[in-house]
């Protein structure tokens, strides 16, 4: 009850105080396109002396707002790298002003005037914007030889790219992908496919939100929004990247994309297509309680014939009313072989007492088709935003597996399985943002349905050669989750001083029903998330932001699945249902000083889900189980900074220190064990000659792990060599990753009492990657978002 008075003060306590504030806003729009112009620089100068008295940007809509602006008379300058600069004179006399909407500001793309010469960034600029860090991308030299996304993702302040493709932030958050604002969660897989298609002359500029506030979506513990550059033409155009990589085995990706635009609408095709092969490599030791030791070594080849589609329509009803449309769909066909070998020894490694070979034949494949429908509309000084999105995803799963003893040639066992997942997600948000006075009110609303059925038969080979039912792995799962949110956000500035300060709320019901034990699990509960952030605007382009919020991560559907998935013959993980939400409480600091950035956060997370090793001493099998560990305490100190050593070579660093000390029960001990480590990356970017770039780019991660596990430490070296032709619309790249063939993660358990063994993962990281990209048709060119809802993220392939 406390908690809702709170808010419920909070609500009126911001209206109270807007009303008596006032403020200058207005937006930014393109002369040809009519659409709005985001990450314009907005000066306000003093007329007689042009000194600056305050500064803005524009958001993603081209909208800008200043504040506590005093009496005078002054210039307003507006300056873009893609449009030519613009100034506008105004005066506040006294006492006559209360709230000004300023008329379009309509601004001339550069193309227009320089003959389509293309004016380029000559280094990283790096924006503090309240909670938002902004890294511009489009005509950097410091990403021009950038493969793909990740190659870009990998050189972010904080972001982390993992040997499986997985991305991570401080303290192992996985951060959730935004496009142009709008969120985008996807399998590790889903995203692969995505960030691959994209090239640096895509992307204008990324976001970092690595402590979102409450009108994001409780789950998003960090956020990178990737600002898509716009179509500045009418008419069409087009993009087409293709990449050839050589690894183990080849792989090629193509990806065209397709934009007529009309006055009224803008349509957006896309095709990507995948073949080719990846491999995956698992290797493990360990000790048995008989002294015995088992070495496991998988290898996985998976053949790919994956393709994706997207359509899209942004159709312009009137001034300030826009209506959106997408459908998507992602058909996934895989044919995958997983060699397994199981050989096992006495305690000196000396006699070889059985090898077991086990073969996995198995085809995966995934249907997923999304439709999502927006409405944006501007009224006065108050936007609104709805967004409606349903997803279906279809996933199949047929195996078969023989185990076989390689020193008699006898068959062990034989069984097959038939995996069948299917998972509906409906949801519909609604964001009101009201700029009264000088304050800025935000209130928004979603809710969510969520339903997944699961069922897994398992057919083993009986004595007289009949598959038969096994009754003890077989089995029935259905999942529904119901999620309805709500938050309110009131921010101003004061001078110098920028803040925000909100609540939201977020109610979850869901119903576990593991049919086939006749167990079902209800959970019904709130969480009340507060936030504020404090930006200050320090001197000599220097600004610090001070955020503490409350995040809540739902454990994801695979996590609650009670099925069985076998590694290997003896090692298999199993899901949990009945896991529980985990909280964040943290706090963070940032400053920001032209190309220098420096993150400080740490925080508590309650309940965070984990997985941990069981052995049975008896039957040798090694299970992965899940649960909630009672706390993690965890900190963070990150620093990115860029130097223009010459005019033809850059570099650009990132440096983190991680703590973190979690609370373990296991085996009736509470292991409470301080892990520090620390990461270092960086690039140097080297323009050989005008059309020619040469980039080296390095990382090294010192050991690290958990109470349990010991990490390993990981580094490894890519080579990048890029050139453009006919005028810069021919884009050629030669990558070789990883040339020291070291990007592998290897962990060892820390009680040799309990368990003894140590495995690693293996992901062919070392590859050489061709990569082209042909523009065509007018110039410029908009890629707009692929949008999915945050429940998404909860699905894996």
């Amino acid at each position: 009850m406390s908690k809702l008075l709170f808010a419920t003060v909070l609500f009126f306590l911001a209206y109270s105080v807007a009303f008596s504030q006032i403020n200058i806003s207005g937006k930014v729009i393109d002369y040809v396109s009519k659409q709005g112009v985001p990450f314009v620089n907005v000066s306000l100068l003093a007329s007689k002396d042009s000194v600056l008295v305050k500064g803005s940007i524009t958001d993603s809509s081209g909208i800008f707002q200043l504040s506590s602006v005093p009496k005078g008379s002054f210039i307003l300058f507006f300056s873009s790298i893609e449009h030519q600069k613009y100034y506008q004179a105004f005066s506040v006399e006294n006492g006559t002003l209360s709230a000004l909407q300023l008329n379009d500001i309509v601004l001339t793309p550069t193309s227009q005037v320089l003959n389509e010469v293309n004016v380029k960034a000559d280094k990283i600029q790096i924006q503090q914007t309240d909670e938002k860090l902004i890294v511009n991308i489009a005509d950097n030299k410091l990403f021009t030889t950038a493969t793909n996304g990740f190659d870009i993702l990998k050189k972010m302040p904080g972001v982390q790219i993992n040997n499986d493709g997985s991305l991570s932030m401080a303290g192992g958050v996985i951060p959730a992908i935004f496009i142009d604002g709008k969120p985008m969660p996807m399998s590790v897989e889903q995203l692969q496919n995505y960030l691959n298609s994209l090239t640096p002359e895509m992307i204008a500029s990324i976001e970092i939100i690595a402590n979102p506030s409450g009108r994001y979506d409780a789950e998003y513990k960090a956020i990178i929004d990737i600002k898509l550059q716009r179509d500045k033409t009418l008419g069409w155009i087009g993009n087409y990247v293709g990449t050839l990589q050589q690894g183990v085995y080849t792989l090629n990706n193509n990806n065209l994309t397709l934009t007529y635009n009309t006055p009224k609408v803008a349509y957006t095709a896309r095709l990507g297509y995948q073949t080719g092969a990846t491999v995956y490599r698992y290797r493990a030791l360990q000790h048995q309680a008989n002294t015995n030791i088992m070495r496991t070594d998988t290898w996985q080849k998976t053949n790919n014939t994956n393709l994706n589609l997207q359509f899209e329509a942004d159709y312009h009803i009137k001034k300030n009313h826009n209506l959106g449309l997408i459908l998507r769909t992602n058909q996934v066909n895989r044919k995958a072989w997983a060699d397994n070998t199981l050989h096992f020894t006495n305690s000196t490694g000396e006699y070889v007492l059985s090898n077991l070979h086990s073969m996995n034949n198995y085809i995966p494949s995934q249907r997923n088709y999304g439709i999502n429908l927006s409405y944006d509309t501007r009224i006065s000084k108050n936007d609104l935003h709805i967004l409606g999105i349903f997803s279906q995803i279809n996933n199949r799963r047929k195996e078969d597996i023989q185990n076989t003893q390689t020193l008699t040639g006898d068959l062990f066992n034989y069984w097959k399985t038939n995996l069948l997942n299917d998972i509906s997600i409906r949801s519909i948000q609604s964001d009101f943002v009201s700029n009264i006075g000088k304050g800025k009110l935000e209130i928004g609303a979603k809710f969510a349905a969520i339903s997944t059925k699961n069922h897994l038969r398992y057919d083993t080979l009986a004595k007289d050669n009949i598959f038969v039912p096994d009754p003890s792995r077989t089995n029935n799962f259905h999942y529904d989750e119901y999620i309805s949110a709500t938050y309110l956000i009131y921010g101003q500035k004061w001078s110098k001083l920028d803040y925000k300060i909100g609540m939201r709320a977020e109610n979850t019901h869901s119903f576990a029903n593991a049919i086939t034990s006749n167990q079902i699990t209800e959970r019904n509960y709130l969480k009340w998330l507060p936030s504020i952030n404090l930006s200050y605007q320090l001197a000599n382009e220097q600004k610090m932001t001070v955020a503490y919020t409350h995040r809540m991560t739902r454990p994801g559907f695979e996590a609650l699945n009670p099925f069985k998935f076998y590694l290997s013959p003896l090692n298999y993980w199993i899901g949990n249902p009945y896991l529980l939400p985990s909280v964040t409480k943290q706090l963070s600091l940032t400053y920001t000083k032209k190309n220098f950035y420096i993150l400080l956060n740490a925080g508590r997370e309650v309940d965070p889900m984990t997985r941990y090793p069981e052995y049975n001493r008896a039957t040798n099998v090694l299970e992965y189980l899940g649960k909630n560990l009672p706390y993690n305490d965890f900190a963070t100190l990150e620093a990115n900074w860029s130097i223009v050593v010459k005019k033809w070579w850059r570099m650009n660093h990132n440096l983190g220190l991680y703590y973190k000390k979690e609370q373990m029960p296991y085996h009736g001990v509470v292991y409470q064990i301080p892990i520090k480590n620390y990461m270092i990356n960086g690039s140097q970017v080297f323009t050989l000659a005008k059309d020619l770039t040469f980039d080296i780019y390095y990382l090294y991660v010192s050991s690290r792990g958990n109470s349990l596990y010991i990490m390993k430490p990981v580094y490894y070296i890519d080579l990048g060599l890029q050139k453009t032709w006919l005028k810069g619309k021919l884009n050629t790249k030669f990558t070789f990753y990883d040339i020291t063939n070291t990007y592998y993660f290897r962990l060892v358990f820390r009680e040799k009492s309990i368990i003894n063994n140590e495995f690693s993962h293996w992901y062919g990281n070392q590859r050489l990657v061709f990569s082209l990209t042909y523009n065509f048709g007018k110039s410029g060119y908009k890629l707009r978002q692929n949008t999915r809802n945050e429940e998404e993220s909860r699905v894996s392939n």
